[in-house]
């Protein structure tokens, strides 16, 4: 029993011709799929993919070190240590180190307000099928608002890139293909399979959502997904936040982590043995986030969550910090206040209302609970 990098250690020497491709292997695909390429992985125009070995390679070498970006790919410096370490990893073990990576594409727009990446794996040998990969939410305050935009627009930015994306690539592809992402890249890979043209519905073996959102099915039609139904899994460590957001489609399986809280939406800390994820329980408190959030989501109006998410995204804004670090902000305190200042009466009436509906709704929950538990005292 260990974690993903334990994995590599033990497994790492086995080629998918001893041991089949897993959804542990995915997960290692789709967190390597937060770094930077460009510039070393072939763009989305070109055929040609280069081994993830060299990848490794060129990564660390004096030229990419000169470019600071690529080494705090997500502005998380615990995560982007393990990110690197994890390229490294994979880089030299058997298992991994001839994976083709190609067709890299990438956007960070602060002005339509869209961080997206992705790019296509190919597994050596021709029988294999092929993984895209969709990256998930990176440290960015654009990236945060995108993600808070799911709750009330039909499609976000990286929403409609990661369908073009998949359009655009999966024709050229022969055989099955697998879409997956972790984060919100895991809410991508399933939009991207649900406006995907039917003529390729087909080569889609399965989609995998390692603890990403859902969506709100009144603003993004259920029916979309049911061809797919069957193919969906959804990942969730025990105590989830993030896979707890909005209404989720397919098999949900619940794992065990290593970490405690929020920190277990870091994939890394998932537990796994041999090649399968642990099980686990999904905490109570889990259970009572999901059913706040789905409560109040459901009794606030899209308007008025669009309205709510707009002037709190605005007021971060002002921070002259391009990411949601919390010292980063509080340097910007003041920044902040004067803009919460400017607002006009409407605006902060809607704020107050929004975060008061949401404290009732988690105090109402808790006291069910409580009521539910005594009664089965009784």
């Amino acid at each position: 029993m260990g974690t993903i990098m334990e994995y590599l250690y033990w497994r790492g020497d086995l080629d998918f011709s001893k041991d089949p491709f897993n959804d542990i292997d995915a997960l290692i695909l789709a967190m390597l799929s937060y770094l930077h390429y460009k510039g070393i992985v072939p763009g989305i125009e070109n055929s040609t993919g280069i081994a993830l070995k060299d990848v490794s390679k060129q990564y660390f070498s004096k030229d990419q070190k000169d470019q600071s970006s690529d080494f705090n790919p997500t502005a998380s410096p615990s995560l982007d240590s393990e990110l690197l370490d994890l390229l490294k990893k994979t880089a030299n073990c058997a298992r991994f180190e001839n994976i083709q990576l190609s067709r890299y594409e990438e956007n960070t727009d602060f002005v339509i307000g869209e961080q997206f990446g992705a790019l296509t794996y190919i597994l050596p040998g021709a029988k294999y099928e092929k993984v895209i990969a969709f990256r998930g939410t990176d440290n960015s305050l654009i990236g945060w608002k995108e993600d808070f935009e799911i709750a009330y627009t039909e499609q976000i930015p990286a929403q409609e890139s990661a369908a073009q994306y998949l359009n655009r690539i999966i024709g050229f592809l022969t055989g099955k293909v697998m879409v997956c992402g972790h984060s919100k890249g895991g809410n991508l890979a399933l939009y991207a399979c649900s406006h995907l043209n039917a003529m390729f519905r087909s080569k889609v073996s399965r989609i995998i959502n390692f603890d990403g959102p859902g969506f709100d099915f009144s603003i993004v039609p259920h029916d979309l997904f049911l061809y797919y139904e069957d193919k969906i899994c959804n990942y969730v460590p025990e105590e989830s936040i993030v896979g707890m957001l909005l209404e989720s489609i397919g098999k949900r399986i619940v794992v065990s982590s290593s970490a405690r809280g929020i920190n277990q939406h870091n994939a890394l800390n998932w537990k796994v043995q041999r090649s399968e994820f642990i099980p686990g329980t999904m905490s109570k408190t889990t259970q009572l986030l999901e059913h706040t959030l789905k409560t109040w989501l459901a009794d606030l109006p899209v308007p008025k969550r669009k309205m709510f998410g707009e002037a709190l995204f605005d007021i971060l804004g002002a921070s002259e910090g391009r990411t949601i670090d919390p010292i980063e902000n509080i340097k910007e305190i003041k920044n902040i206040l004067i803009k919460y200042s400017k607002l006009d009466k409407e605006t902060k009436a809607l704020l107050t209302e929004v975060f008061s509906s949401l404290n009732a709704q988690t105090k109402n929950t808790i006291s069910k609970k409580i009521r539910e538990n005594l009664s089965k005292l009784t």
